[in-house]
C-alpha cells in the first residue's frame, strides 16, 4: 500500500487497512471509521469510477471541485461542507 495514501490515519487505522484483502474491505473500513477519502485515495482503492472522475464533479451548492466520497452514494464538499447523495 502506498504510504502517501495512509497520511492522516492513526496507527490503528493503518494496521486495519493493511489487513484488508480487497478494495471493498478498505472502502467498508473507511466508512466504518468515518474516514473521508481524498480523490487520490478513492481512485487508488477503487481503480477509478468509470469515465467520470470524482475530481471532475462540482458541488451542487457552491460549484467548487472539492468533493469527498463518504461511502455508498454519499458525498461531501470539502470547500463548503455541503453533503449530498446521488
Amino acid at each position: 500500500m502506498k504510504e502517501e495514501l495512509l497520511k492522516g490515519l492513526t496507527e490503528e487505522q493503518i494496521e486495519k487497512a493493511k489487513a484488508c484483502k480487497s478494495s471493498d474491505e478498505i472502502l467498508q473500513l473507511a466508512k466504518a471509521e468515518g474516514i473521508e477519502l481524498t480523490d487520490e485515495q478513492l481512485e487508488a482503492v477503487s481503480g477509478g469510477c468509470g469515465t467520470v472522475k470524482l475530481s471532475d464533479w462540482r458541488c451542487p451548492e457552491c460549484r467548487e471541485k472539492a468533493i469527498s466520497w463518504l461511502g455508498g452514494n454519499n458525498y461531501k464538499c470539502r470547500a463548503c461542507g455541503f453533503r449530498f447523495s446521488t
